[in-house]
């Protein structure tokens, strides 16, 4: 499948297996509604065990749900993948050490099956107590909370990929807190481009990469930039906005032309080295955080790309950890139409204010790699 949360399962596992794990990789078979990149379908040379899964997502087409949605649906618990595992467990019965990635948090209950197995939980998003919400029924909380502490209590190790999950979980689980590891999300290296510097044009390319969601809400974006061309009417002309990624968000185009944008470029879903190929064309880089309080909780994943293009970053966020990251390779807005408008400005006046980070490499998945396999090691 396509989208940026694949990129986590899909380089890991592959660069495990080069620096000499036998790796099996369990999926269900890809769903009908969701973008494919034929690039990471190839899966090198690893083996891909792909199997049914009785989910209407998978079953049906329609439109794909939203980040989050099969968690909190009202028809199964923990979420709509509870019916894979059937089909799941019988192939990882040979295994040595297992590594679950959440979601989905059904996966939580192999920790039951597996009883000598080492296992390893790989938090890409929290569970309980995070900015997904909350279950239906009150008991569905609870239930979750004594799942996923007995969980953290069976498993071998756990990973997350933000401060700010390992600090919670640390925070809520004390007596499991040594056994709690992070390791962020990274890049491809392989799989970006050669970077040349773009020529001089009467052109500014603004360019966001990525899902528009209820979750990453674009009106931010959008709202600044109808802020900015009221102060200065007469970057319509130069401004492009690029938007990256699949439209989950309805009208799109008429939010562009409210806010005033005469160049407005909206590509759709790219598989990722066309997406990368396209990313390094431009200017400046923005990133969203997620909406309300969801925001301190998110990291995307598409940040530790955005650093590797060596190109400024103006992240829409309140989130430090985001900041501490960015450092002097872009800065913090508020997510108020004057903060991003005022950012652009800045951007546009002082371009050589922003200095890639030198340490970028430390996000390569090659190099999140190894410090995984020192985990693994560790736990056989």
């Amino acid at each position: 499948m396509g989208m940026g949360g694949v990129q986590r399962v899909y380089n890991i596992p592959k660069n495990l297996e080069k620096l000499g794990w036998d790796v099996d990789i369990c999926t269900p078979n890809p769903p009908f509604s969701y973008p494919r990149d034929n690039e990471s379908l190839k899966i090198d040379h690893l083996n891909v065990i792909r199997s049914f899964c009785p989910d209407p997502l998978h079953i049906l087409p329609g439109r794909v749900s939203t980040p989050g949605a099969g968690k909190r649906d009202c028809f199964s618990f923990p979420d709509n993948k509870i019916f894979w595992l059937p089909f799941l467990w019988r192939k990882l019965r040979s295994a040595d050490v297992i590594i679950i990635s959440c979601p989905p948090f059904s996966l939580m209950l192999t920790s039951f099956m597996a009883k000598n197995t080492p296992l390893v939980i790989d938090y890409r998003d929290q569970w309980t107590g995070s900015y997904l919400g909350n279950y239906f029924f009150k008991w569905e909380e609870s239930l979750a909370q004594k799942i996923e502490q007995f969980c953290i209590d069976k498993a071998s190790a756990v990973v997350t990929v933000t401060e700010g999950i390992r600090a919670y979980l640390r925070a809520h689980y004390p007596e499991n807190q040594n056994k709690i590891h992070l390791i962020r999300n990274g890049f491809d290296e392989k799989a970006f481009p050669a970077i040349n510097k773009r020529k001089k044009s009467d052109k500014f390319i603004i360019t966001y990469m990525g899902s528009f969601t209820d979750i990453f809400n674009p009106n931010p974006i959008f709202e600044g930039f109808e802020k900015l061309f009221s102060l200065k009417p007469q970057l319509r002309e130069s401004i492009v906005f690029k938007y990256i990624g699949p439209s989950m968000v309805e009208n799109l185009r008429e939010k562009a032309k409210r806010a005033g944008l005469k160049n407005f470029i909206s590509t759709g879903h790219l598989p990722n080295r066309e997406a990368l190929a396209e990313l390094i064309t431009s200017d400046l880089l923005i990133l969203i955080g997620g909406s309300g309080d969801q925001d301190g909780w998110l990291m995307p994943g598409k940040l530790y790309q955005y650093l590797r293009t060596g190109l400024p970053i103006i992240a829409i966020t309140r989130n430090r950890e985001i900041k501490d990251i960015i450092g002097s390779s872009g800065f913090i807005c508020d997510p108020e139409p004057e903060s991003f408008a005022a950012a652009i400005l800045k951007s546009i006046r002082t371009p050589n204010k922003f200095k890639p980070i030198s340490d970028y490499l430390e996000y390569s998945w090659e190099n999140l790699s190894k410090k995984y396999s020192e985990i693994l090691k560790g736990v056989l």
